[in-house]
């Protein structure tokens, strides 16, 4: 599998260096049209493309069309040349067609063959294989990511929601919910950090090239895929226990790039990961007919929600008595209700009845139905929300 990535590195290189030559002598764009054209030429001409999958090959010019869409879009950087390390998938795009399949424990590949395989979840009985992703991870683990059309269909989206929320996110909590509940963030990436700063210290002491520091640039990437698993089940059951019990989430849609130039937060709001926690109530609201709705994030903990006076409150700040009403509020539960509040709004919803009581959470009256996320792998606690 090692030399198809080598192959689609070098493909990407080469349509790269096409596409810049011809733009610095002739001033002329080049089409993915263009590239698969010569493509086919190049087939011909080069044993080593002839072993890549016709359709895997012309992903690879897709995935660089793309690229040049985004920046021409200026939604990303200029595209970059990639060594080995840095290309790490290629994609069978029309799976459906027989180029892979599984059976009996194994996928097959076309010109590849046979690849033993651990299925992590049960595949659809009357689902169509379409697209198939295999990607290297750069702890040395190989997945096969594969995509299934069924003829199940998707639940309608509500047109009232029963029981909305608004979420606040932030860093000292990193959620507070409308409902009364303070998520503490869990730091996967601090905790990590000592473990993290020996071993990256030992690949510094081995000499480049050699097989002392490759074995140590495995030992942190391992390190590293510990942490992204620890954030991703904990984000998981988070997004699964607030979907279980509301059919609207309203969130702060937060500016994460521009947040991140302030190097003293930057790697506290990596390691919060707000973004993938974000992706993960989308997709699961939608798959359970309710609606995650992002909202202008600007204000909400300075803007009372009883009189809506703007009060200055600095960060450190974390009770503040408003100007306009004289109310006491905890800042992180009166932005959460602002959240909600212009989250409904925007859907031309009108409020809940029940309005948030000062200092603390609202007068929620508790059902049992999930609890507080305290570590990867664990539910416990006993708060009922």
């Amino acid at each position: 599998m090692l030399y198809i990535i080598e192959t689609c590195r070098r493909l990407w290189n080469d349509a790269l260096s096409h596409r810049k030559s011809r733009w610095e002598k002739e001033r002329a764009s080049t089409s993915y049209n263009m590239q698969q054209w010569i493509l086919t030429g190049e087939r011909k001409r080069y044993p080593e493309l002839r072993e890549l999958y016709s359709q895997v090959a012309q992903d690879v010019l897709h995935r660089l069309d793309n690229a040049f869409q985004s920046f021409f879009d200026h939604m990303s950087k200029y595209p970059r040349f990639k060594p080995l390390r840095q290309y790490g998938s290629f994609t069978y795009p029309q799976a459906y067609n027989g180029s892979v399949f599984l059976a009996g424990g194994k996928v097959h590949f076309s010109k590849v063959g046979d690849i033993p395989i651990l299925v992590h979840r049960q595949v659809p009985v009357d689902g169509r294989l379409k697209i198939c992703t295999v990607r290297r991870e750069a702890c040395g683990e190989w997945y096969a990511v594969l995509v299934y059309e069924t003829d199940e269909p998707a639940p309608e989206q509500k047109e009232v929601f029963e029981s909305p929320v608004g979420i606040d996110l932030g860093l000292n909590s990193l959620i507070t919910t409308t409902d009364g509940l303070k998520i503490e963030p869990p730091e996967f990436l601090r905790k990590s950090e000592k473990r993290l700063k020996r071993l990256q210290r030992r690949l510094s002491r081995k000499k480049k090239g050699s097989k002392n520091r490759e074995k140590a640039r495995h030992l942190v990437a391992v390190q590293h895929a510990k942490v992204r698993r620890q954030r991703m089940d904990f984000n998981h059951k988070l997004s699964a226990a607030i979907v279980a019990k509301h059919d609207f989430v309203a969130m702060e849609d937060l500016r994460i790039r521009n947040m991140v130039r302030d190097h003293s937060l930057a790697k506290s709001i990596h390691d919060a990961s707000w973004y993938q926690l974000k992706t993960f109530i989308d997709y699961k609201e939608r798959r359970m007919g309710g609606l995650m709705q992002p909202v202008e994030p600007a204000y909400t903990s300075q803007d009372c929600f009883f009189c809506g006076a703007r009060n200055d409150v600095t960060l450190d700040m974390r009770t503040f008595v408003c100007t306009g009403c004289g109310r006491a509020l905890d800042r992180d539960f009166n932005a959460s209700w602002k959240v909600l509040q212009r989250g409904l709004r925007e859907i031309g919803q009108d409020m809940p009845e029940y309005t948030p009581v000062e200092i603390g959470p609202p007068p929620f009256q508790p059902t049992g139905l999930a609890s507080l996320v305290e570590e990867a792998g664990t539910f416990f606690g006993g708060v009922s929300l």
